[in-house]
């Protein structure tokens, strides 16, 4: 038997009688449907945390305050990493639920965004703002807030 391209017109391949050619061999390896790749995960997660960083009433609700608590913590040398991330969270959650809405997505939101994923983001924040909160500046869109 001769496989030829979906054309018609090249040779891909050969098998002869009594061999036997696994599909996977043909198409490569299965993939799970359904189930997002690590990449698009990823990719999603992105699109999340610009949208956080991007979203003026998140920023002025939740961050604001919270950058002048992280700027007095450090300033007093009491400034702990893990308890400043987690007060990420509302901010965090809130704009999960906001991203889920505006992209029309489906599923749970609790699936889609599990507390590992959330907590990456909040981490991400926390990395992101840190250098401008110590030094008492950060930004609100393009404004400086303070």
């Amino acid at each position: 038997m001769i496989i030829l391209d979906q054309d018609g017109k090249h040779v891909i391949g050969h098998v002869e009688h009594g061999d036997i050619m696994i599909l996977k061999e043909f198409f490569g390896p299965a993939i799970k449907l359904g189930t997002p790749d690590k990449n698009e995960i990823d990719d999603q997660k992105d699109d999340l945390f610009w949208y956080i960083l991007d979203h003026d009433r998140l920023h002025k609700d939740y961050f604001i305050p919270l950058a002048r608590k992280i700027y007095f913590q450090h300033k007093h040398n009491k400034l702990d990493k893990s308890n400043c991330v987690k007060e990420f969270m509302p901010m965090v959650e809130k704009g999960c639920l906001e991203f889920y809405q505006k992209k029309n997505m489906s599923g749970k939101p609790s699936k889609l965004f599990p507390k590992s994923y959330r907590e990456d983001i909040c981490e991400k924040l926390y990395d992101h703002y840190y250098e401008d909160i110590v030094k008492d500046k950060y930004r609100l869109g393009s404004i400086n807030a303070k």
